[in-house]
């Protein structure tokens, strides 16, 4: 969440990692609750702190998508709502919905039911409400589109294979017990 990857795009990760767990809390120094975008760079200077987290970031080609607008040109509905980006988010079963979403957001939200990574290149910078189910899994029997007929139909959006740039953190040195506070 601090660097605003999937933990499939961390390189170097020792196995205790995905075993061990720790209670963070992060309480923002005014009354203004801080965003995601906000939030990243206080996250990144706790791992350094308390982890001595020092590590770098690289490019990795693979296979996966490109978000781009459909032939018809997108159908998304503009947010007109005051919360922060990404405000309510609801991902489940063939479900997504939320407020306040950029492209990206959406990109790397899709990144799980498409199977592959997804990278935004709609080229659009607004902040647009989504709201789109589908059916979830391949060939799954269900009343609902699939979720490239959704996304196609919905808002206007396609899922291209192709070769996509992702950017990975790579992991040089995590210490396993933190620092006390």
């Amino acid at each position: 969440m601090g660097y605003g990857i999937d933990e499939d795009q961390i390189v170097g990760r020792a196995k205790w990692m995905g075993s061990e767990f720790f209670d963070v809390v992060v309480k923002p120094s005014g009354e203004i609750p801080l965003t995601r975008e906000q939030l990243k760079p206080v996250l990144q200077q706790l791992l350094r702190d308390r982890f001595h987290l020092t590590a770098h970031s690289d490019l990795e080609h693979v296979k996966g998508y490109m978000l781009v607008c459909a032939k018809n040109g997108p159908k998304l509905q503009p947010s007109n709502n005051d919360k922060p980006p990404n405000f309510r988010i609801y991902v489940g079963p063939g479900r997504l919905e939320g407020l306040n979403w950029s492209m990206a957001f959406l990109a790397t939200t899709l990144q799980h039911p498409a199977g592959l990574p997804v990278v935004d290149q709609t080229g659009l910078t607004g902040a647009y409400d989504i709201k789109l189910n589908f059916a979830e899994g391949q060939g799954a029997e269900s009343a609902l589109p699939s979720l490239f007929t959704a996304l196609h139909d919905g808002l206007g959006l396609e899922l291209k294979l192709g070769k996509v740039s992702i950017p990975m953190l790579v992991i040089d040195h995590l210490d396993r017990n933190p620092t006390e506070n």
